[in-house]
């Protein structure tokens, strides 16, 4: 029998009135197994000698865990209350302490067959008779407070290095990531993305540290207060989600993106100076060694905000396709999010099979990129097949700031904004004429505002636009061609006056860092687009593309989200530089 309350509710509900987890409904219950079972009662006896004599002893769980046999050995059968895994104790009954035993159950024997005990314990009421056995927690068994909910591209510090999926973290404990994304779910609800580089404390079931790095807090309604604290600001969340993001000596910046936060400004000493109220889609960033407090922006886009597969626009990146369809016609076919319609052949080779604009079953690869689905296939000599990204009003282009009109149409290119482009593309032949992934704004030639692959007119491998006609300037090569797969990231400054920056990194050195990148290629023009086009034309090479993605940052184009030294680069320094870069070379400078 005692086997048999060791493993039912009755040892949970046993084990969560000793560490202070028991409810009401809970307590009532026990109060009426005790009262109708004696079975029940001697189980109960047996679990409060060992706890008791625990406490008593001030012995740690290894040393409890070492102990020698007892016949039946008795277990703390408490299956995870508030997130706490059970575990076994055991403890040998020596002839020294027999004389304890017998005192502590004299005390316990008569009370634990009465209800009311276990109601008096749990109420906080001192027991005067028994002090040993007023709880207080251990120590050198600290509870656990959160646990790693979900890993990606993980790489740890030397200290962290049995840290992972499904670790549990007790108070104190420090994360050191230096690189890739973790989840961590707190106790109460409270769910933070961490974004490595960083280093992060869990100090408390509501209170955390961040002294390096970047994260997002996910707060419910019952995780009310949660804090999260820098070397210079300590967020308060009221129940909302904001992104936060840190530097050892203080620079600092909250972003909400729903709900409201404080934000209690700290001086060196640790001493509140300031509190700001936040609220939805607003920002602030504070420079200490300047004594600066400013409002921004809240940016969303610069912040991974769940590790969750997404099927939508999320963390900076606004369209893909991945070309997850049947092996067959591409035309017609409409997956992925950020479009404003279905994939369309502007022109198909009348001698070629209904499918040479087609999808063909298995995706390119490269290293360090995941592709899902399948791949875009251009197998004849005359065929253009493109696709319409979403800028329409309130699309998901316009509600992320990146659209204007010109010309009467509605494109991609807002002024200040930046705007990146990536695809993976191969050819089974080089040398051979006409064709390349292309932006468009508008169907025809003349409005090519881009092409990368082999350009028209014998300008060969590089990058082209037949939008801007500056000279041999607009056509840089991208160096060696080959029947390798490629992957290529574009990055659009877009500037004053439509004088636009593109920078084109073929096969770049890190999907992560882009400061180590260094761009193949770069133009000067108007770029402001609305679609997507995929050409070929003449000669006898079969062309091929995959895992396109349109977005606001280089990680959300690589799929490698994980931040580097340049996390806290001020979005408005940046855009002036760029600003003042095309000036100069309008200067000739």
């Amino acid at each position: 029998m005692i086997a048999e309350f060791r493993n039912n509710d009755f040892g949970r509900l046993v084990g969560a009135m000793c560490d202070g987890t028991i409810t009401d409904d809970d307590t009532a219950r026990l109060d009426v197994l005790l009262t109708q079972d004696e079975e029940a009662r001697r189980f109960y006896n047996n679990y409060m000698f060992l706890h008791a004599e625990l406490y008593s002893q001030h012995v740690s769980l290894e040393a409890v865990e070492s102990g020698g046999d007892f016949g039946s050995r008795i277990f703390d059968c408490g299956l995870e209350q508030g997130g706490v895994a059970s575990r076994p104790l055991m403890m040998p009954l020596s002839r020294k302490r027999v004389g304890r035993w017998l005192a502590i159950a004299a005390g316990l024997i008569g009370v634990a067959a009465v209800s009311s005990w276990a109601t008096y314990l749990v109420s906080g009421a001192r027991l005067t008779n028994a002090p040993e056995l007023v709880q207080a927690p251990a120590a050198d068994v600290p509870a656990d407070v959160a646990r790693i909910t979900a890993t990606r591209n993980c790489m740890w510090a030397e200290t962290a290095k049995n840290l992972g999926y499904g670790s549990r973290l007790t108070p104190g404990e420090r994360l050191d990531l230096v690189n890739g994304l973790i989840e961590i779910t707190f106790n109460d609800g409270a769910v933070v993305v961490l974004e490595g580089p960083a280093t992060f404390d869990v100090d408390s079931p509501g209170r955390a540290q961040l002294h390096e790095g970047r994260m997002t807090a996910v707060v419910p309604e019952r995780a009310h207060g949660f804090q999260v604290a820098t070397a210079r600001m300590n967020v308060v969340d009221l129940g909302t989600e904001f992104g936060l993001m840190a530097e050892p000596e203080g620079t600092a910046e909250v972003h909400v993106f729903n709900g409201l936060v404080k934000a209690q400004l700290l001086d060196e000493q640790g001493n509140q100076v300031r509190t700001m109220e936040l609220n939805t889609s607003q920002a602030a960033r504070i420079e200490p060694t300047a004594a600066v407090v400013a409002r921004i922006p809240a940016r969303d886009d610069e912040f991974v905000r769940t590790l969750s597969v997404a099927a939508g626009p999320h963390d900076g990146l606004y369209a893909y396709d991945g070309f997850n369809y049947p092996a067959g016609p591409l035309d017609e076919q409409n997956g992925g999010f950020g479009w404003a319609g279905p994939w369309f052949s502007v022109e198909a080779d009348t001698k070629a099979t209904s499918s040479s604009n087609g999808v063909k079953a298995g995706n390119l690869t490269f290293d360090g990129l995941v592709p899902v689905g399948n791949h875009a296939i251009l197998s004849a000599q005359q065929n253009r097949v493109r696709r319409s990204l979403g800028t329409s009003l309130g699309g998901v282009f316009d509600a992320a700031g990146l659209v204007e009109n010109q010309d009467g149409v509605r494109l991609i290119g807002k002024d200040g904004s930046v705007v990146y482009l990536s695809f993976l593309q191969r050819v089974d032949k080089i040398n051979d004429v006409f064709y390349g992934l292309e932006l468009h704004r508008g169907d025809g030639n003349g409005n090519r505002v881009l092409c990368i692959g082999n350009g028209v007119e014998g300008t060969g491998y590089g990058v082209t636009s037949n939008f801007n006609v500056y000279g041999q300037r607009n056509f840089p090569s991208l160096g060696k061609e080959n029947t390798e797969t490629n992957f290529f990231v574009v990055r659009i400054t877009y500037g004053a006056g439509n004088r636009d920056r593109v920078e084109v990194f073929r096969n770049p050195a890190s999907l992560v860092d882009e400061s180590a990148c260094k761009p193949d290629a770069e133009l000067v023009g108007n770029f402001a687009f609305d679609r997507i086009s995929l050409g070929n034309f003449n000669g006898t090479k079969i062309h091929v593309v995959d895992e396109i993605r349109v977005g606001t940052t280089f990680r959300a184009v690589t799929g490698r989200r994980g931040r580097g030294p340049d996390r806290l680069v001020p979005r408005v320094a940046g855009r002036e530089a760029a600003r003042q870069r095309l000036e100069a070379e309008d200067r000739g400078v």
